[in-house]
């Protein structure tokens, strides 16, 4: 019997976010603290840790595409996309680590830091993209594919709210005043949790494994080469307007979280309160993941994408617009990021969505490699939101410490505000246009490729 015609367990639906509980929990130490190892903990000179930061990035982006070649071409004994789950993340969390580690002189421990990070984000894009193309590979079911998406959204959601509660008080107690060790030993620690996290996923998916020697026929038939696996993104416009789309989205998430700082300090004049913000968008991020499923089953996940998105930007417009305080503004902003937090709890199936329209399309399933360029807008808009902040900063005339002119407020509310409601914008057109599955249209899909079948 095939893996996609058995009826998922309710335990595989409900647990297969886990990983990505696990998988917050690890990566935020990379958000929230890497630069400051960097500069501050390990003690490298600012341009040296500069140039680290860039080649790393570079490395970050290229390995979306890779991770997705070397996913569709393995295959071992515990399924294709299912062995990811037992072998990535133990060898992700040891590099990782070298990655966190001040060993040597400044420059020995830049190249280390370096190799640390480009071994192991390789390594977490192959097995990130595996979890991710198991929502594909387990079912054909639109409504268990879009639960499991939801249901991933909440588990990102209550990890990065885990890390913000634990992850700077572990520094500080494991490192007992050594901050560069507490890193260290931060990352050991959220590294185990995080291959428990994939590893009890893998113990209950075991009947669901996608194995091409038990899809002889269909192995022969998606067979590709590298050259092929690119012209499917080209012949796939669903997938270019939700890679697009994603793009403006997590760009404008970005440079709100990079401008915080500077809108809570000089334009609200009320620093303390940003922790409170942060926590509250992860807090909305998870009730939103909670409401998607319901909601994307009734009316498509396009349709609640889109007036997801047109909610983000109506409340980004009303703090550009209006004058706020840091309640109104915290208020205002938590409303507006459900349009952020829902469309997070659909990107998963509307991927998978897209596989099977490539599918339909060109006759070939390149599931793993979609499924991995769900990061590619990711990792492209950490790279682009720098400049973007660096550009809007510098225009607003920013000097550490100064005090606030109009010209800096009006700057850091446009930053904020309207720069990242004009790129959310734009991707909402593109997959308006781009985007064109509905629910009925998906079932024809999956009919006509059964039937080819």
């Amino acid at each position: 019997m095939e893996a996609q015609s058995k009826s998922l367990k309710r335990s595989v639906i409900n647990l297969y976010g886990l990983p990505s509980f696990g998988f917050q929990l690890f990566v935020n130490m990379e958000i929230f603290f890497f630069a400051a190892f960097l500069t501050d903990y390990a003690k490298i000179p600012v341009a040296l840790a500069g140039t680290v930061l860039m080649v790393t990035s570079i490395f970050d982006i290229i390995w979306v595409p890779t991770a997705g070649v070397i996913l569709e071409k393995s295959n071992m004994r515990w399924g294709r996309y299912r062995s990811w789950l037992l072998i990535g993340p133990p060898l992700a969390a040891v590099f990782f680590t070298l990655q966190f580690a001040k060993i040597g002189t400044p420059v020995a421990n830049a190249i280390l830091i370096s190799v640390g990070f480009i071994v192991s984000h390789l390594i977490w894009n192959i097995f990130y993209a595996g979890h991710i193309a198991m929502n594909n590979s387990m079912t054909t079911a639109r409504e268990d594919r879009i639960s499991m998406a939801s249901n991933r959204g909440m588990f990102n959601a209550l990890g990065a709210i885990a890390f913000s509660v634990v992850g700077a008080k572990s520094i500080q107690m494991m490192g007992n005043g050594d901050q560069a060790l507490g890193c260290t030993l931060t990352v050991v620690a959220s590294g185990v949790m995080m291959v428990l996290c994939y590893w009890a996923l893998f113990a209950i998916t075991k009947d669901y494994a996608y194995h091409p020697s038990d899809h002889a026929k269909a192995e022969s038939r998606d067979k590709m080469s590298i050259g092929e696996m690119l012209k499917q993104i080209v012949v796939n416009p669903p997938l270019i307007g939700l890679m697009l789309a994603e793009l403006g989205r997590y760009l404008g998430r970005f440079i709100i979280f990079g401008l915080a700082f500077y809108y809570f300090k000089y334009v609200v004049n009320n620093l303390a309160v940003i922790a409170v913000f942060f926590t509250g968008l992860n807090v909305v991020c998870f009730f939103g993941a909670m409401v998607t499923a319901p909601l994307a089953k009734k009316f498509g996940e396009k349709t609640i994408y889109v007036v997801s998105l047109s909610l983000f930007i109506i409340g980004l417009m009303a703090v550009w617009l209006l004058p706020m305080n840091h309640v109104s503004f915290m208020v205002v902003m938590f409303v507006a990021y459900l349009g952020y937090g829902m469309p997070d709890a659909l990107g998963v199936a509307m991927y998978s969505a897209t596989v099977d329209y490539g599918e339909w399309k060109t006759g070939k399933n390149a599931r793993g490699f979609i499924m991995s360029l769900i990061s590619f807008p990711i990792k492209t808009a950490v790279f682009v939101r720098s400049v973007v902040i660096t550009g809007i900063l510098v225009s607003a005339g920013y000097v550490a410490d100064m005090a606030p002119t109009p010209e800096l407020i009006s700057g850091i509310k446009n930053g904020i505000a309207l720069i990242p409601a004009v790129f959310i914008g734009a991707g909402l057109l593109i997959i308006m246009v781009l985007y064109r599955i509905t629910p009925e249209k998906h079932q024809e899909m999956q009919d006509e490729i059964a039937a080819r079948k």
